[in-house]
């Protein structure tokens, strides 16, 4: 089964009930609200090729997959959630616009990422493994895209 990685579009109103207790959680996360993304496990390869790094990073390009502030601050339960606001998915879309996906495979360090035990490849020589991340780049480039476009924030997770 495995980590896999969300993005969960979420209006501005939505997510201000969301910090504040007004709407739950688990139900928001699990339920039809907001246009959702599956990243599957490549989204810490995703961040490692962003960032050079599997958990560092800075600014809008570190936001996009491991950034955010907690919505379950104890961050105990079987799920994190993570949160970014409208204004800082903005930012992000437009950093990630700036990356277009031959740059980002420049980031892609096979024996840099084994060493660093990035997620989930075990040896990331293998055949393929460049291109499984990249299948989801686009995807996850349009969807902060749109999102940014409809003013809404960002809930990210892995499952």
């Amino acid at each position: 089964m495995g980590m896999i990685g969300y993005l969960k579009r979420v209006t501005e109103q939505a997510l201000s009930s969301l910090i504040h207790g007004g709407q739950d959680l688990y139900e928001y996360i699990h339920g039809e609200q907001g246009e959702e993304l599956d990243l599957d496990k490549a989204w810490q390869g995703l961040h490692y090729l962003l960032c050079g790094d599997p958990y560092g990073g800075e600014g809008p390009l570190f936001d996009a997959l491991m950034g955010g502030k907690p919505l379950n601050p104890e961050e105990e339960s079987e799920i994190i959630v993570r949160y970014l606001t409208p204004d800082e998915v903005r930012e992000v879309a437009s950093a990630l616009d700036s990356v277009g996906p031959a740059e980002l495979a420049k980031g892609f360090e096979p024996d840099d990422m084994n060493e660093a035990g990035v997620y989930p490849s075990p040896d990331w020589n293998e055949e393929g493994e460049l291109d499984y991340l990249l299948g989801y780049y686009e995807p996850m480039r349009e969807h902060y895209r749109a999102a940014a476009a409809a003013g809404e924030g960002m809930l990210l997770y892995v499952s």
